[in-house]
């Protein structure tokens, strides 16, 4: 909860000014493009609907009216995005962003309040009858609520996380069951509307979604009651079918089943790639060299950048492509959730890449004092990188290496260290 004296409290108000901007603001169809994405984006993160959809018509599947979407248009139509200097006076319009001070924070304030009319299929030349700001009629027990308080954000954030509301929380349980599993309970993240796929396991998410409600809506609560449950903690290790070796055939439909057993009624945890940010920070962590204070943003690119990565700058104009490269999602539109690539490209990166060649170089460093001899330190990488010990053969295999020639401009432990970051089990949780 947001509470309105508390400064700290401010920058979350920057939520709704992370969408478009677009040129010509004071024109009502741009202002109207504007609104249109606004709702998209709130409905589908925290409803799962795509309230959207009947800005020119009443959904085509879902009973959510054209009235509807723009009762909440309303509550957009009825705030202002402003720059607010650490003084806490308003900063300049024209001021560009890298001309304000770094303390400058993005937040929402009320204008006058204002409901819309139900334009006529959308077109902003024909308004019709007005649409009191309001709650939607499908997530109502009687008559919708109208909101009447200022511009109706704060009656609309009660809506969409009261206890009664239906969605919500199991929208939010389904989304951290898919960053935790690698799939959802519902594959469709963000739409439990018809179209939607209904959830594998209907029972388990109303469970956790009562219960993640009744704890407070506790996102570490939840995610380490799911963290220390049998099915996370179940081995994704390749499965040898009974009479693999005198039945091949055989073998392979058991394997084909349990693959789908798997991925259907989680029997067995599916190996899962790291996003990027996970990723870059996991090597700088091995490195040595992640730094985890906060600040301004950086360019993903910059050389002082060692700060996690979520304190990288994202353009939505051009997006980094080192963040491209490893399926970070369009920054302009809401993503249900990121798409999974192996790519040659993401190989050439770690092959090339200025960055990783660096934290392989401070890698080296780092494992030079862990032992006398090379083994230690092979033992050591290992532990740092993938928290086991180095099997027979890749010790021995990494002992071979360390006694050849070096071939390039780096030193056998560079290289050494280079290659274990490239590793597949660097990129992959097991």
């Amino acid at each position: 909860m947001i509470e309105p004296q508390n400064k700290a409290d401010l920058a979350a108000l920057g939520f709704l000014g992370l969408g478009h901007k677009l040129y010509a603001r004071s024109r009502l169809d741009v202002q109207a493009e504007e609104w249109s994405e606004q709702v998209d984006t709130v409905s589908q993160t925290f409803l799962g609907l795509t309230v959207a959809c009947a800005r020119c018509h009443d959904h085509k599947f879902d009973p959510i009216t054209a009235r509807d979407y723009y009762a909440m248009a309303g509550v957009f139509a009825s705030v202002q995005m402003v720059n607010l200097r650490p003084d806490g006076k308003e900063e300049d319009s024209k001021t560009l962003a890298d001309k304000m001070d770094p303390g400058t924070l993005h937040v929402v304030r009320d204008l006058k309040p204002h409901d819309l009319p139900v334009y006529d299929r959308g077109d902003m030349e024909s308004p019709g009858a007005p649409a009191p700001r309001g709650w939607l009629q499908v997530l109502s027990k009687n008559e919708p609520v109208k909101f009447q308080q200022g511009s109706g954000r704060a009656e609309l954030a009660r809506q969409i996380t009261d206890p009664a509301n239906p969605l919500t929380a199991r929208v939010m349980v389904n989304r951290v069951w898919d960053l935790l599993f690698g799939k959802p309970l519902a594959r469709t993240t963000s739409n439990f509307g018809a179209t939607g796929d209904k959830p594998t396991h209907p029972e388990l998410l109303d469970d956790l979604a009562v219960r993640f409600m009744q704890n407070g809506w506790s996102l570490k609560r939840l995610m380490r009651e799911l963290l220390l449950s049998a099915t996370y903690r179940q081995s994704s290790g390749g499965h040898r079918a009974k009479g693999e070796e005198s039945n091949p055939a055989t073998a392979m439909r058991e394997a084909s089943e349990l693959s789908a057993l798997r991925s259907t009624l989680f029997a067995g945890m599916n190996r899962r790639q790291l996003g990027i940010e996970s990723w870059r920070d996991a090597i700088m962590a091995a490195a040595g060299t992640l730094t985890l204070e906060g600040g301004p943003s950086q360019s993903l690119d910059a050389a002082t950048h060692h700060k996690r990565t979520i304190y990288s700058q994202v353009s939505r104009r051009e997006l980094n492509k080192t963040l491209m490269l490893f399926d970070y999602p369009d920054a302009n539109v809401h993503a249900a959730r990121r798409s999974s690539s192996t790519t040659p490209t993401q190989k050439l990166f770690v092959m090339n890449s200025p960055f990783i060649i660096e934290q392989a170089k401070k890698l080296a460093q780092r494992l030079q004092p862990s032992g006398s001899d090379d083994a230690s330190r092979i033992r050591h990488a290992y532990e740092l990188l993938f928290a086991r010990e180095p099997e027979a053969e890749e010790l021995a295999i990494a002992q071979e290496f360390l006694k050849q020639p070096a071939e390039s401009a780096l030193t056998a432990w560079e290289q050494l260290s280079q290659a274990l970051l490239a590793t597949n089990e660097m990129l992959y949780v097991d």
